[in-house]
């Protein structure tokens, strides 16, 4: 007999939600902040990306960063687990052809929910469960197509729709219908437009070197721990210049006087993550390079956990 969640075996608490999830079915009305590439009009006028910057930094403040000790020993606790979760939700995503940042909001998901609810009974199924259910979410915020529940194939567990469903409204009520946080891709465009170190590559094609760094981050920190702003940072950083120290690092952030914002401390801590996995041989460089070259495969990234 398989597990049931109609007896709250997979959460420890019950979870109610009357609100309406109309919203989902088509989120036209929202602010796009999310949507770098088709927003990059407004870095043609410096007044305007100013004011847009302060718009994001307003949200990302008030989406709040939680730093704290029990989110490090969850992350250690579900360390190969929410490895496995994010290699399955990458390769569905490249299934359903979702954007890289659909996959990156899915995971935000799931690390905002992990860090608040514990959950009982079958793991491997609750885990497998809370991916379809983030995927799923993510991909009714930022696709135009979203799959049925079952197009969503799970090999090694056998996972009902219904569980599905009751899932995403677990994590709704979790997340407090907040689902539109902002995410790091919101800030590429603007960093690009700061942080032109040279001209060997073209925007488009730093772009996706920065969209595969930060997919590789997601594998080796907990995004709720993290300014999405900074992560942001350090990922165009390191796609211009990935060779700087640390006190050229400093000194490059401290040259660009609109950037006070950042937190400097934060961004060194995630740009040595990019420069030793780069360091490392782990990557290459373009034209070969490719987003999926640091965000899919097992390697070291499973051994490293970072707050």
């Amino acid at each position: 007999m398989h597990p049931s969640m109609d007896d709250d075996r997979f959460l420890t608490t019950e979870f109610s939600c009357q609100e309406s999830p109309a919203f989902l079915a088509s989120n036209s009305e929202l602010v796009d902040e999310n949507t770098s590439r088709n927003t990059i009009d407004i870095y043609h006028d410096p007044a305007l990306q100013e004011e847009h910057v302060r718009v994001l930094l307003g949200k990302e403040i008030d989406f709040g960063v939680k730093n704290d000790d029990q989110g490090c020993v969850k992350l250690i606790e579900l360390r190969d687990d929410r490895s496995e979760a994010i290699t399955w939700i990458l390769r569905n995503r490249a299934v359903h052809g979702f954007q890289f940042r659909t996959a990156f909001l899915s995971i935000t998901y799931f690390d905002q929910f992990t860090s608040k609810r514990s959950f009982k009974g079958d793991q491997t199924t609750w885990l497998r469960t809370l991916s379809v259910a983030c995927l799923s979410l993510a991909a009714k915020m930022e696709e135009q197509r979203n799959p049925l529940p079952s197009e969503y194939k799970v090999e090694d567990c056998i996972i009902e729709r219904r569980w599905i469903s009751q899932m995403e409204l677990a994590v709704l009520s979790t997340l407090e219908w907040r689902m539109d946080p902002i995410t790091p891709f919101a800030f590429i465009d603007y960093f690009i437009t700061k942080m032109q170190f040279n001209k060997e590559y073209p925007p488009e094609t730093k772009y996706d070197i920065i969209e595969g760094f930060l997919l590789y981050l997601t594998r080796v920190i907990n995004l709720v721990q993290h300014r999405p702003s900074v992560l942001a940072a350090a990922a165009t950083i390191m796609a211009y210049d990935h060779q700087l120290t640390r006190a050229g690092l400093e000194a490059k952030i401290k040259s660009f006087p609109n950037l006070k914002f950042l937190e400097i401390e934060d961004v060194c801590s995630i740009y040595k993550i990019l420069q030793e996995k780069e360091d490392n041989g782990k990557s290459t460089r373009p034209p070969d390079f490719t987003p999926a070259d640091w965000s899919t495969g097992s390697d070291s990234a499973r051994e490293t956990v970072t707050s």
